[in-house]
């Protein structure tokens, strides 16, 4: 299977919080091949489920999220531009001039962040990062037509276009984290054909990025007694601590947190280096800020490990990581399985 271009198509698709929908068929189809059954719920969490033989088989959660940072509109001005606020987490540092894709009601409108250029500034003005109370979306109409067109609520994504660097390099939006996605996939591809003593569900969550809504949901459904959640992490760059990155291409980032099951972590660290999957180690004091906190508290508590991809300009429309990073995120997956059903079968 071509990776990168399920990466991309991935990518392309235009899916924030609350319309997961407008991706959920692409992602069913993707799955499909190597699940028993692909359910939905109302949030529009898609789980896909590999079933075990054994109807009373304990259950391992693999979690990713589907959805991507956006932006709403909160009106339509008199002269047609589109005033918005950010709806979960966009770096408002790249937003200037930035093209976006306007979801309205009738259909999806190109639309630029508006942009005043430098000669019309002042020194003080090019000097601060303008808020989004101060911006505007120009999508070419006058305020008759927008208003006709445009409502408040209308969500607003980052238009993009994967691209392929050097090497293994990949830049592109919503990697955060439909590169966690397609990892699984990876995994579960590799896993085809195999039988497995537990069940494996594939829980591709919604609204992670407005509050880890999705996984909740998905989880307390599910009931798992293992989970591992799957998301992205900071990659180095210069002028950022060392010690609050890692480094792209260098492997999966396994996360030592008070929330994470410190034996779960073990194990696939140990995995790992048995399997010569190269891997990384960090340490969370907090939540994480994935979706880990959300399954790890699920029902009477779910042991949960997170393993993430390195992954440069989150919250931007230009997210950048190395492929052989996802792809080892789904040997690790794949290598962990394996490893828990010769422990739970000796075989």
């Amino acid at each position: 299977m071509d990776w990168q271009k399920v990466l991309f198509d991935l990518s392309g698709a235009t899916a924030c919080s609350a319309m997961e929908y407008r991706t959920a068929d692409a992602v069913k189809a993707l799955f499909a091949p190597y699940c028993d059954e692909i359910v939905t719920d109302a949030l529009h969490n898609v789980l896909a489920i590999r079933h075990s033989k054994d109807e009373n088989a304990p259950t391992l959660l693999i979690d990713a999220h589907m959805d991507e940072i956006a932006m709403v509109i909160t009106g339509v001005r008199e002269d047609g531009f589109l005033r918005f606020d950010s709806l979960s987490g966009i770096d408002r540092r790249t937003i200037l001039a930035a093209e976006v894709t306007v979801h309205a009601q009738n259909g999806d409108y190109y639309g630029i962040v508006s942009a005043i250029p430098p000669h019309l500034s002042s020194a003080q003005d090019r000097e601060k990062t303008p808020e989004f109370d101060t911006l505007c979306i120009d999508v070419g109409y006058g305020g008759e037509k927008a208003k006709e067109i445009f409502s408040t609520g209308d969500f607003v994504t980052l238009r993009q276009s994967p691209t392929k660097l050097l090497g293994s390099i990949v830049t592109g939006k919503s990697f955060d984290d439909r590169a966690s996605v397609t990892a699984i996939l990876y995994a579960l591809h590799e896993l085809h054909g195999a039988e497995l003593p537990f069940h494996v569900c594939a829980l591709l969550s919604a609204q992670e990025e407005p509050g880890l809504r999705g996984a909740k949901v998905g989880a307390y459904r599910i009931a798992p007694q293992e989970a591992i959640a799957i998301d992205v992490c900071h990659a180095l760059i210069p002028e950022c601590p060392k010690e609050r990155t890692s480094v792209m291409g260098k492997g999966p980032v396994l996360t030592y947190a008070p929330i994470l099951d410190r034996d779960m972590t073990d194990r696939l660290l140990d995995i790992a280096k048995e399997r010569n999957i190269p891997c990384q180690v960090e340490a969370s004091v907090g939540t994480t800020g994935t979706n880990a906190y959300a399954i790890f508290a699920t029902n009477y508590g779910v042991k949960t490990a997170l393993i993430s991809i390195p992954l440069k300009y989150m919250h931007s429309a230009i997210e950048t990581m190395d492929l052989q990073d996802m792809k080892n995120v789904g040997r690790l997956l794949t290598a962990y399985m394996l490893d828990k059903k010769e422990a739970m079968t000796g075989a």
